[in-house]
C-alpha cells in the first residue's frame, strides 16, 4: 500500500500485475577477489562511503518521496530487504553537502543466520569466503556520475581486504546498465538462470558455482 501512496495507482498496478504473472531472465556475474586486479574508477563527484547505521537508511529511504514514481518500487525493495534481516549496507555521501547519494547492501553467509524467513527463491545460497551484492541504488540527483563504478570498485578492495574469495552479484538480463558497471570493474558471467513471479510467489533456482 505504500508503493500506491507514493508512486501511484500506475505504478503500483505494473507492480501487481507483475507480481501475479511474469517470466525474465537474471544474468549471474562474479570475480574472484583474490585474483583480482580492479582497475581505478573515480566518480565524477567526491563522496565518503561507509557502512550504515540504522539512521541512515532511514534518511535514504525518506529520500523516495523526491524520487520519480518508477524508483520508489525501487527503493521499497530496499526496504524490504533491510527490515527481513539484511543490515550490512554502505551509504555514499556528497563530500561537498553530506547528502546520500548511493546505496548498496553486501550479503555473506553469516547474514542468512539473521535473516527473518526463507530466502532461498530470493538470494543464492552463499559459502564461507562469498559475499552478494545487492540492492545497489544511485539516488536520481547523482545519476550519470560513475557512482555506480566507483562505489562498486570500493566494495570489491573492501572485502578483498577482509580476506573474501568471490563476490557475486545477479542482474535482470535486459537491464544492461548495471551489468556493464560491474563487468568494468571485472565481473564476468556464469550462469543465467529463469525467474517465474506467480501469484507473489518468487521461483528460481540458483546454480550459484562456475
Amino acid at each position: 500500500m505504500m508503493l500506491l501512496k507514493i508512486a501511484g495507482f500506475r505504478v503500483f498496478l505494473e507492480q501487481l500485475k507483475r507480481q501475479v504473472y511474469s517470466r525474465e531472465t537474471q544474468v549471474g556475474l562474479d570475480l574472484k577477489l583474490q585474483e583480482a586486479n580492479v582497475p581505478v574508477h573515480q566518480a565524477k563527484i567526491k563522496y565518503n562511503l561507509s557502512l550504515a547505521s540504522e539512521k541512515d537508511i532511514e534518511e535514504a529511504l525518506q529520500k523516495a518521496g523526491s524520487e520519480s514514481k518508477e524508483s520508489v518500487q525501487k527503493l521499497l525493495y530496499r526496504k524490504w530487504l533491510y527490515e527481513s534481516g539484511f543490515r550490512n549496507w554502505y551509504i555514499a555521501r556528497t563530500a561537498d553537502t553530506g547528502d546520500i547519494c548511493y546505496m548498496e547492501s553486501v550479503i555473506d553467509s553469516e547474514d542468512y543466520k539473521h535473516a527473518d524467513g526463507d530466502f532461498s527463491n530470493w538470494l543464492p545460497e552463499l559459502k564461507e569466503g562469498e559475499a552478494l551484492v545487492e540492492g545497489a541504488y544511485t539516488f536520481e540527483k547523482y545519476r550519470g556520475q560513475k557512482l555506480s563504478t566507483a562505489v562498486s570498485v570500493d566494495l570489491v578492495q573492501i572485502y578483498k581486504k577482509k580476506g573474501f574469495s568471490r563476490i557475486l552479484t545477479y542482474i535482470e538480463k535486459n537491464n544492461i546498465p548495471p551489468q556493464k558497471v560491474v563487468e568494468a570493474v571485472g565481473f564476468t558471467r556464469f550462469e543465467e538462470i529463469p525467474v517465474l513471479r506467480i501469484f507473489f510467489l518468487n521461483l528460481r533456482k540458483f546454480n550459484g558455482v562456475r
